[in-house]
């Protein structure tokens, strides 16, 4: 019986397949199912008939089937439904893949692909896990900020605390918890790490560190304690620091950590310092001396020089931070007229063994007293028998302090405003990568409780983060909204076809928090916004950092039409950009532009057309769209360029 209906069935596929004689080619949309006992798959074919309509139909094929037309052995399989000649390309790339592990050529044909890559998981962590469920589950509509919460006071300090003791910022007298505390620094140790080998550093000259190199810095201190009745001495302690310059090679910052475990004998804390980012405690340790040069070291034959160096051939330019003179110190930069600013003091080292204290219109009592005592103490850092320090305020300077720099350049001075420009900046930023859209500012590690810190920020702070990063710069009487770059397909397999649109998302609902943050100053005329892009930042806001440097390796990641103007920076309203990004409507000749314009959903682009110019397009209603099977859609949305 069951011999007779296997060959009854073998008769009537054989009949389909003669009487068929078409040629039908496979769509890669199938779906597994279970039939007749055995594993199967759906495959959707279409044909074309003698009046040369396209006709669609799903059959059965086996596993073992679609095995052999995925490698190209079969290109003829036998259905239950009817024969099938499948066309194919004369080669192809095929590719196993694990999930979790997609290359970008597969990502990026999926719009809405998540990127739970971008959360750093803690092993052992439960909300890592819930943070990469909330990446992988649908979008949901994300929420501004709050306002109010973004306009709460910063922490006053940043306050040491070690071996479960608050030692504020390591000097002076000061409250923990109930007793009170002073912190009495006993000696300070310095050594080089320089080529594996460690070198230690003079205490005369140990404030003289170079970026390229690392250092351990040993602090020996003890503590003394007043509970009101008595004061205790208590006994010795010791912490190591070890700090690695921006330029130090990965090979010479481990061996600065590994150096730090060989020589802390004591055991004590040991705790990683990077440059320009120090800490107030660490600070402390030279007496607000301390030099970070971005040259190199001389040497000594074929060992470092660690005493004084020669008096420089060439002008050098060193920026003033910190808030007192105990922290204060000094960064080497681009020695130029345009990387002074009116809000800070700069000492500049001429050839001729004068040193220039270059006091700003708009800098504070206390910075201006760190840069005299900075210039005071040059002297320390040179080999010299004719030194003598000059001090210059701003539009007053002698026709040899321009001269050294190369001549008068602009540099966005501020000397004619009436403002007083004495401010502390805040720096938020934005991110949603935990699911829900959050504000986190940005602080500045010496900062100091009722002093304006006129640079607390470096531009390290935006281009380090993660891209494309999102930041709302407050500077009092202008606001900007920094958006960061998207690097190529080419360069990175970051950007998948959900990214862009991800960041848009976000995008938006920042500029809404933007606004809230503006209307919850609640000033008689609100401050302006503008949005702007890495790399083509205009010299108002490069001037609220200390020194900046010029990235031509971004730029060709950023607006091209912007580079194509050659104006610095775009001026734009906020509101004028959230228009733009809200947009719902574009012409089609705007929709077959890649890359698509910023906030289109590439998955809907056909939803973007007005009524008019849809029926236009497609020749027929939107309804009647929507309701064709999704392949027919695909294929009216392929032929207008659309998909």
């Amino acid at each position: 019986m069951s011999s007779q209906s296997g060959s009854s069935s073998s008769e009537r596929r054989q009949s389909v397949a003669s009487q068929s004689g078409r040629r039908m080619s496979t769509s890669s949309r199938r779906s597994s199912v279970v039939s007749n006992g055995r594993r199967s798959s759906l495959m959707s074919t279409s044909s074309t008939d003698s009046s040369g309509q396209s006709k669609s139909r799903r059959v059965s094929v086996s596993m073992k089937q679609l095995r052999s037309l995925v490698t190209g052995s079969g290109k003829r399989i036998q259905t239950e439904q009817g024969a099938i000649q499948v066309e194919r390309a004369e080669w192809g790339i095929n590719t196993v893949t694990i999930q979790g592990k997609e290359p970008i050529s597969l990502r990026e044909k999926f719009s809405d692909w998540p990127e739970p890559g971008r959360i750093i998981k803690m092993k052992g962590h439960a909300a890592s896990d819930e943070q990469k469920a909330n990446m992988l589950a649908p979008s949901l509509p994300l929420e501004p900020y709050s306002a109010e919460l973004m306009h709460r006071p910063q922490p006053a300090e940043e306050i040491l605390k070690l071996e479960f003791t608050k030692l504020g910022r390591g000097r002076g007298t000061f409250k923990s918890y109930d007793e009170e505390i002073t912190v009495i620094t006993d000696d300070v140790k310095t050594w080089l790490v320089h080529e594996y080998k460690n070198y230690v550093v003079p205490s005369s000259y140990h404030h003289m560190m170079y970026s390229n190199e690392g250092y351990v810095v040993r602090w020996e201190y003890h503590l003394e304690e007043y509970d009101g009745f008595v004061r205790k001495h208590k006994s010795k302690r010791c912490a190591y620091y070890f700090w690695q310059g921006l330029e130090c090679e990965i090979n010479m910052k481990g061996a600065t950590a590994l150096m730090t475990v060989e020589l802390d004998k004591e055991k004590g804390p040991q705790i990683r310092v990077v440059q320009n980012r120090e800490p107030p405690s660490f600070l402390n340790l030279f007496n607000g001396k301390l030099v970070v040069r971005t040259d190199k070291r001389q040497m000594l034959g074929k060992e470092p020089n660690l005493g004084r160096r020669k008096f420089p051939t060439e002008t050098e330019m060193f920026v003033v931070r910190g808030e007192c003179v105990e922290e204060g110190h000094l960064h080497q930069i681009e020695p130029r007229v345009g990387s002074l600013r009116s809000r800070g003091c700069f000492i500049v080292v001429a050839p001729s063994q004068t040193v220039y204290v270059w006091l700003g219109s708009k800098s504070t009592p206390h910075a201006r007293e760190v840069a005299q005592k900075a210039g005071n103490e040059m002297e320390d850092n040179f080999i010299s028998d004719n030194f003598r320090v000059v001090v210059v305020h701003e539009s007053k300077e002698p026709r040899a302090f321009v001269s050294c720099l190369g001549g008068h350049e602009d540099f966005s001075s501020l000397i004619s405003s009436i403002d007083s420009h004495i401010y502390t900046p805040r720096l938020f930023r934005f991110d949603s990568t935990s699911g829900k859209f959050v504000a986190d500012e940005v602080l500045c590690k010496h900062r100091v409780p009722d002093r304006d810190t006129q640079f607390p920020f470096i531009q390290d702070d935006l281009y380090g983060a993660s891209q494309p990063a999102l930041f709302l710069l407050d500077a009092k009487y202008q606001l900007w909204l920094w958006q960061g770059w998207f690097e190529t397909a080419e360069d990175s397999e970051k950007v998948t076809g959900s990214a862009r649109q991800t960041f848009a998302r976000n995008k938006k609902v920042a500029m809404e928090t933007v606004n809230s943050y503006v209307e919850e100053m609640m000033l008689a005329e609100n401050p302006k916004v503008f949005p702007i892009e890495a790399g083509y930042e205009p010299l108002d806001f490069i001037t609220l950092f200390p020194f900046w440097t010029e990235r031509e390796d971004v730029k060709r990641f950023g607006n091209k039409a912007i580079a194509e103007k050659g104006a610095g920076g775009r001026r734009t309203s906020i509101n004028t950009a959230y228009k733009m990004l809200t947009r719902t409507e574009y012409t089609l000749e705007e929709l077959q532009v890649e890359p698509k314009p910023e906030g289109v959903d590439p998955s809907r682009l056909e939803d973007y057309l007005s009524e008019e110019e849809f029926m236009k397009v497609f020749e027929m209603h939107r309804e009647e769209f929507k309701s064709l099977v999704k392949w027919k859609q695909v294929v009216l949305k392929q032929r207008k360029k659309l998909y």
